[in-house]
């Protein structure tokens, strides 16, 4: 019996079409149509020694950039479904030949049972590109709704304190920055990462969580540089600084998004863009560096994607009680009690465990912070990632904004897929090295960190901070 129905199965006109479904001409060729077999293969295998080319020259980290360009994304749309034609013929014509050369035995039922499975075959072809469709299609929509670049500013020739505006405190000299090129051209990136807090009883955004991430291009090393957002007195650039006799923002840096909100005569540019701006010049001022982009995460964004993601797990360094946590709604507080150590985190929890602060300040916090996301860093795997991008996608547009250039991308994702997760160094800019109420002394050593933070041994990662590194770094399926 069974090599009866092994038999069949290799005389299949189904088969062959299974065949050309995994490659087109394979069933051809198993039908014994070694022409066909060619002809049809043959366009397969320039796609795909095109695609490999590229990833051999460019590298997998910037091809994959150069594939979410706007251009390459309606080219990947059409080429879906020319590909999706093609091998609909393909499995069609597979299973003609193989039809004529192997004709059924007339058994009740068998043709249409090879029908319904050769409809199989091509709905699962057509899911296949579907699939692929939505993706890039999404990934489009993404990169026009979340990408701003920051147009030119309109230059402010005198600015003055709206009405009633108090002076601000006495003045902080602030050295200016000698102006560097921007991405990695001047051998690091440094890209700003904001997680916006713009939750229920708020209204519009606090930026409550800024980090600098740093990469020297060479080597691969990273460091994060937590900005506290309670800092008062930033420098700010010149036009805004005009504004305030001490050429500073004299207020917490994290309200300073609402204020340039509020006075566009102040901060130039177009809606949000004029909040965004003012706290990337700002952060560029106090530091010296030529911030090269700007990536804002909402807090509802996060829980969002660690959900997604199916949780986060990670060992945490430290416990954190709170009595006082506010509920995701609003109404009122819970208690929050997380043990040191292993944890596997739902969204709420996570960000809960990064942004609690009344059980100690905002300092731990900015440590807490940096830990979760270099564990999400390490938890990151493309493979997993599949079947969940059209919904990461969704989450990206709904909470996700940046001024990252797109045709920078390729070089971002080069860069990136560089750094080691668990090598990255964690730096703050906190008491008693550098005080709430900046002045000259720690804006210089605030410079002076950042400046170094390449040319010194690497540091060895304190406990807080360090993590078990990820088996393999920029790996794909």
């Amino acid at each position: 019996m069974a090599p009866r129905v092994i038999g069949a199965i290799r005389r299949s006109a189904v088969f062959a079409a299974v065949l050309s479904f995994f490659w087109p001409g394979l069933g051809q060729g198993w039908a014994g149509a070694s022409r066909r077999a060619l002809l049809f293969a043959l366009p397969m295998m320039l796609l795909a020694a095109a695609g490999l080319l590229v990833i051999l020259v460019q590298g997998k980290a910037r091809a994959f950039g150069l594939l979410l360009q706007p251009s390459m994304l309606l080219a990947l749309l059409a080429l879906n479904v020319a590909v999706l034609a093609y091998r609909v013929v393909a499995i069609v014509d597979a299973y003609r030949v193989a039809h004529r050369r192997w004709p059924p035995v007339a058994e009740r039922g068998q043709t249409a049972l090879a029908a319904v499975l050769l409809g199989v075959v091509l709905g699962g072809t057509l899911l296949m590109h579907g699939y692929l469709g939505l993706v890039a299609f999404k990934a489009y929509d993404l990169i026009a709704s979340v990408s701003h670049p920051f147009s030119t500013p309109t230059p402010v020739p005198t600015a003055t304190l709206p009405p009633g505006e108090t002076p601000g405190p006495t003045p902080v000299p602030t050295p200016v920055p000698t102006p560097e090129p921007a991405w990695g051209d001047n051998g690091r990136l440094d890209l700003l990462l904001i997680g916006g807090d713009a939750g229920p009883g708020r209204w519009s955004l606090r930026t409550d969580t800024m980090i600098i991430l740093s990469v020297d291009v060479a080597t691969g090393r990273a460091a994060m540089f937590g900005v506290p957002r309670n800092l008062i007195n930033i420098p700010l650039p010149d036009g805004p600084a005009q504004a305030f006799s001490c050429g500073c923002y004299p207020d917490l840096l994290n309200s300073l998004f609402v204020y340039a909100i509020a006075h566009p005569k102040i901060f130039p540019g177009t809606d949000a863009e004029r909040g965004y701006r003012a706290v990337q010049d700002a952060i560029a001022k106090l530091t010296g560096l030529q911030i090269d982009g700007e990536v804002v995460v909402t807090l509802n964004g996060f829980i969002r994607l660690v959900d997604a993601l199916g949780g986060l797990s990670m060992t945490t360094t430290r416990a954190v009680y709170d009595s006082h946590y506010p509920r995701p709604d609003g109404g009122g507080d819970v208690v929050l009690s997380i043990p040191a150590g292993p944890h596997h985190f739902d969204g709420w929890h996570a960000l809960a465990y990064a942004r609690s602060r009344h059980q100690d300040n905002d300092y731990n916090r900015m440590d807490r912070q940096q830990e979760v996301l270099r564990a999400l860093r390490q938890q990151l795997d493309p493979c997993t990632l599949i079947p969940r991008i059209p919904q990461l996608l969704d989450i990206a547009k709904d909470s996700l904004w940046t001024n990252i250039p797109v045709d920078r991308l390729p070089d971002l994702f080069a860069i990136g897929a560089q750094v080691r997760p668990g090598t990255i160094a964690s730096y703050q800019f906190w008491p008693p090295t550098i005080n709430e109420y900046l002045d000259f002394a720690s804006i210089n050593r605030v410079r002076l960190m950042v400046k170094t933070v390449f040319t010194a041994p690497t540091p060895t990662p304190a406990p807080s901070t360090s993590l078990t590194p990820a088996p393999s770094s920029g790996s794909f399926c």
